[in-house]
C-alpha cells in the first residue's frame, strides 16, 4: 500500500493510540479542515457514526438555509 499525503491524519492518530485503526474506524477532522492535523482537530469515530454525524450537519445546514430564505421572502427554498 502506498502512503498518500492524505494518510497523515491516520498515521498521527495511530501513533497516539499505539495501534492500527480498525477497518470500521474513521479519523474525523472536527473543524472539517483536512489540512489541520492537530491533535485537537482529530477524533476517532466508527464509520456509521461518522456518516450519521455529517448527514445531521448537512440536514441542519439545509434547514437553516431554507428558514433564512423563507424569512427573507424568497419563493424558492
Amino acid at each position: 500500500m502506498r502512503d498518500r499525503p492524505t494518510d497523515e491524519h491516520r498515521r498521527l492518530t495511530e501513533a497516539e493510540l499505539g495501534r492500527k485503526l480498525q477497518r470500521n474506524e474513521i479519523v474525523d477532522h472536527v473543524n472539517e479542515d483536512k489540512s489541520d492535523n492537530s491533535k485537537a482537530n482529530r477524533r476517532v469515530m466508527q464509520r456509521g457514526e461518522h456518516t450519521a454525524h455529517h448527514n445531521r450537519r448537512r440536514t441542519t445546514g439545509q434547514l437553516v438555509k431554507a428558514l433564512s430564505m423563507y424569512k427573507r421572502g424568497e419563493k424558492r427554498y
